[in-house]
């Protein structure tokens, strides 16, 4: 390079065009801005921290101080009676007539294709609408009434509520 490049680099001032800049007006005075609205948030913060504090514990916490709200198991609003004589009556499945969303619910629910629906019946537990399904239940002499939302498939039950109850 000769010296007629090397001035070619330089800006007016004799400094390498390459060098740092002072920075435009607006650009220093939107910096001097931003320090000072952040400076003031955190002196703002501060005291109202100080001046507010909020209620917090001076002792280790456990895990038995935690408390979970949440709703109460629902029951289903059939007595055992009632129950019971849904064996005798013809099923009602409601949203369920059809056998493939039935298996499709059952499978859902764990019970095999081939499990046997030994009742049915429209219900409302808890406000929401149901329909309760009763198989066989897990020990000889037992029925478990399922009370299911009427969109239960394989992938949602949408389970309200169940119970077992023994035969006479």
């Amino acid at each position: 390079m000769d010296a007629g490049d090397r001035e070619e680099d330089r800006d007016g001032a004799g400094r390498p065009a390459h060098s740092s800049r002072p920075l435009p007006r607006l650009n220093r005075i939107a910096a001097v801005a931003g320090s000072a609205a952040a400076l003031l948030a955190v002196g703002l913060g501060t005291a109202a921290l100080i001046r507010f504090p909020g209620d917090t514990p001076s002792g280790p916490r456990s895990f038995d101080a935690i408390t979970v709200e949440s709703e109460p198991t629902p029951v289903l609003p059939l007595t055992e009676p009632e129950v019971l004589e849904l064996l005798d009556r013809t099923p009602e499945y409601g949203a369920l007539t059809d056998p493939g969303r039935r298996i499709g619910c059952l499978a859902g629910l764990g019970y095999p294709a081939s499990t046997r629906v030994l009742g049915a019946r429209e219900i409302t537990v808890n406000g929401h609408p149901g329909v309760v399904l009763l198989l066989p239940g897990d020990s000889t002499g037992t029925i478990v009434a399922l009370a299911v939302a009427p969109t239960c498939n394989s992938a949602d039950t949408g389970l309200l509520a169940d119970t077992t109850v023994r035969r006479p």
